[in-house]
């Protein structure tokens, strides 16, 4: 008789029970000898694969949520505006514009002050007159612009018009180095801006004071466009952190806008107890402000400000819809057919922005991948030590 603890396969010289035991337990633990062996270099190659696909999903679902919630609560407000000074008789555009930062800035401050947020990145008043001013006052001009053009144009109009801001936006940010030009992003951009002068032809409510409105405020956005990525993308700032250092220089310059252009006005009784009597959707138009800065900076530091840009055309389809139905505006054939040609070249510069951003996301985990390498070969025999990335962070720096 052999001995107990042979049989078991407890010595160097284990029976032939003993090793069919030892395949046996390899196949029911779904491995077997050959399939169990795994280097370090393919089990970081492993990992870095499945990180790519799973970064990949991320960005993608945070990028369809930001562009969601952003197109929602920016054609609402939009739609409110021009209520407000068009049927409820308070025409101050840049007043109305200033409710939006102003609420913003308070949200963040009680977040930061609560502890609630923590802000990663404190910046001295230099750095703060740099590269936050400047979002300031561009971000006033493009509110007040904004706003008061409707009391010029038609809400269909207008959105049809700011077709052609995606192209300036490119072009900026080739000019800062904040993007690379190439021939389908062109050829995109080229589309929707097409569209627009098609759209455009023909425009009853056509008015000059109101195309000088709307070139400076194309300008004035495209170049906080420029600054917002500047801020977001490079200097790697988080969202309410975005909004606790941005909105208070953003409502300053609008607070000076109404000093000048609409103070004398707002102050008569008529004006301030109309919202007095009735603060509803003055509070309304506040939040949604909040909401639209807030979605603003988190579509920017996920898909980059000419994604945002563009994204805007598609969006402004239902504004145009909305408008017809509620305001009664008029859209001939002619500017539908335009229309469609811009939505054509968003899709086109969408696909193509996609492809590139998941293509420098993969090659991020990559070289990740390969850096890791040389510390899992240093830790052979031990566990692999790599951390895991947040993704769903990663996706959208």
């Amino acid at each position: 008789h052999l001995p107990q603890s042979r049989s078991r396969g407890g010595g160097r010289g284990a029976g032939p029970d003993a090793a069919c035991g030892g395949v046996l337990r390899a196949t029911m633990n779904g491995s077997t000898a050959s399939g169990a062996e795994e280097t370090p270099r393919t089990s970081v190659k492993r990992r870095a694969k499945d990180a790519a696909q799973e970064a990949s999903f991320a960005y993608h679902a945070k990028m369809v949520t930001y562009l969601l919630a952003w197109s929602l609560v920016s054609g609402l407000i939009i739609i409110l505006n021009n209520w407000v000074m068009h049927y409820d008789g308070f025409p101050f555009p840049i007043a109305l514009s200033a409710t939006g930062p102003l609420f913003s800035w308070v949200v963040s401050a009680v977040l930061v002050a609560s502890g609630h947020t923590r802000l990663e990145r404190h910046m001295t008043f230099k750095t703060w007159m740099k590269q936050v001013f400047p979002i300031g006052f561009f971000t006033a001009v493009t509110y007040a612009t904004g706003n008061e053009l409707y009391l010029y144009m038609s809400v269909s109009f207008i959105q049809m018009m700011k077709s052609m801001s995606p192209i300036v936006v490119l072009f900026l940010l080739v000019a800062f180095k904040l993007d690379v030009l190439t021939t389908p992003k062109l050829v995109g951009v080229a589309t929707m801006s097409a569209g627009m002068l098609v759209a455009c032809h023909a425009e009853p409510s056509f008015n000059l004071f109101g195309l000088a409105l709307m070139v400076v405020g194309e300008a004035a956005e495209a170049m906080r466009m420029v600054f917002f990525q500047q801020l977001l993308g490079v200097a790697q700032f988080g969202l309410i952190e975005g909004l606790f250092y941005t909105c208070p220089a953003n409502f300053f310059f609008l607070c000076i806008g109404v000093a000048v252009f609409e103070e004398g006005e707002i102050k008569k009784p008529e004006n301030y107890e109309r919202v007095l009597r009735n603060p509803g959707p003055y509070l309304c138009i506040s939040a949604l402000g909040f909401l639209v800065i807030l979605t603003t900076l988190g579509v920017i530091q996920t898909c980059g400000s000419l994604t945002f840009k563009a994204a805007g055309q598609v969006r402004n389809i239902g504004i145009i819809i909305v408008s017809m139905a509620v305001f009664g505006d008029r859209v001939t054939v002619t500017q539908a057919v335009g229309y469609a040609i811009n939505v054509v070249g968003f899709c086109v510069y969408q696909v193509v922005k996609t492809r590139e951003d998941l293509h420098n996301l993969r090659e991020e985990f990559a070289r990740e991948a390969l850096d890791g390498d040389e510390g899992v070969r240093i830790a052979a025999g031990g566990e692999d030590a790599t951390a895991k990335t947040p993704l769903l962070d990663r996706a959208g720096s």
